[in-house]
């Protein structure tokens, strides 16, 4: 087994933010110590860049980043208001408009873009309204 140190981004920072962390893993290659690191709390699981990097390291680092682990207190808080008291000075970055859909007042919400009529009156769920549509005309 090798030691592996491994960047991810971690969670529960705010919408579209993140924190960096780094984690020591023991694995037999870079990939599955991406995975495991993956399966870790606090880190984002479902983003495609949620590990940052992989770099297999010493048994001196690997053992350093694991104190520096054991004595951060943002992996460690069980709830947001202990969060907030003790991780106040964290380093969050912010992922602007990469994994949210910014809504502008052109698009309804469907996926269509546009708002669509049905003469004078507005289709709020056009998906519903068309499916319904297809049944009464076949």
């Amino acid at each position: 087994m090798s030691m592996f140190e491994v960047c991810a981004k971690c969670g529960h920072v705010g919408r579209n933010n993140y924190v960096e962390k780094i984690f020591a893993v023991r694995a037999k290659d870079a990939r599955e110590a991406a995975r495991i690191a993956r399966a870790i709390p606090r880190v984002k699981h479902h983003h495609k860049d949620a590990i940052r990097y992989v770099v297999e390291v010493s048994e001196e680092r690997f053992l350093e980043i694991w104190e520096m682990n054991a004595n951060d207190p943002y992996l460690h808080c069980g709830s947001i208001q202990e969060q907030r008291r003790t991780c106040g000075e964290m380093a969050v970055i912010s992922e602007l408009g990469s994994y949210s859909r910014d809504r502008n007042e052109s698009d309804n919400g469907d996926g269509f873009g546009k708002r669509l009529y049905d003469g004078k009156k507005a289709i709020r769920n056009p998906r519903k309204y068309f499916r319904m549509y297809e049944r009464y005309t076949a």
